[in-house]
């Protein structure tokens, strides 16, 4: 499921595996009243499948979308074309990454996942709250840009700035 970006947590797992056993008629030990398996079934479940792991993960619908082989595979060949074509040095080779940090505390359920995969989920709505959005960069030789701020804010406070990285900008 996770692999589909549909991934369960425990609690669905034992919801499912509850209604499974009550459609199909399987004597069991769950709880009738809670309609859902155990811990015990759940453990017991998990240890004979190492390959299963318990981890943290939600992947936008946007992302789940663009993040396919044939979008890599555009962007690797164009970038491909560009750096043959004007053949920047490390120094003039940048990456930027901007990340939304949320300032409403929420921390995402943990799902149930093949373990080594790199990309899984399970497929979020859009985040509530508002968001600090951090702007970094760096070249391939190792220098960087001091990050940029942007509070979602009218009147900027300098407080908001205390203990940044040296010459951050807001």
């Amino acid at each position: 499921m996770e692999a589909k970006f549909f991934g369960l947590t425990l609690k669905d797992l034992k919801t499912l595996i509850f209604e499974f056993a009550s459609n199909n008629n399987k004597k069991n030990p769950f709880n009738k009243e809670k309609e859902t398996a155990g811990d015990k079934w759940i453990q017991g479940f998990l240890k004979p499948n190492p390959q299963i792991s318990l981890r943290p993960g939600n992947t936008s619908a946007a992302r789940a979308q663009a993040f396919n082989k044939n979008n890599i595979a555009l962007y690797f060949k164009s970038l491909n074309e560009v750096m043959e074509k004007y053949n920047f040095p490390p120094e003039n080779i940048y990456n930027i990454k901007e990340s939304g940090l949320s300032v409403v505390q929420k921390r995402p359920q943990k799902i149930l996942a093949t373990k080594g995969r790199k990309q899984f989920g399970a497929l979020s709505s859009a985040e509530r709250g508002q968001h600090l959005t951090v702007v970094c960069c760096m070249n391939a030789m190792g220098t960087f840009v001091p990050p940029a701020f942007i509070f979602p804010r009218k009147r900027m406070k300098n407080e908001l700035m205390d203990n940044a990285p040296m010459g951050s900008k807001a």
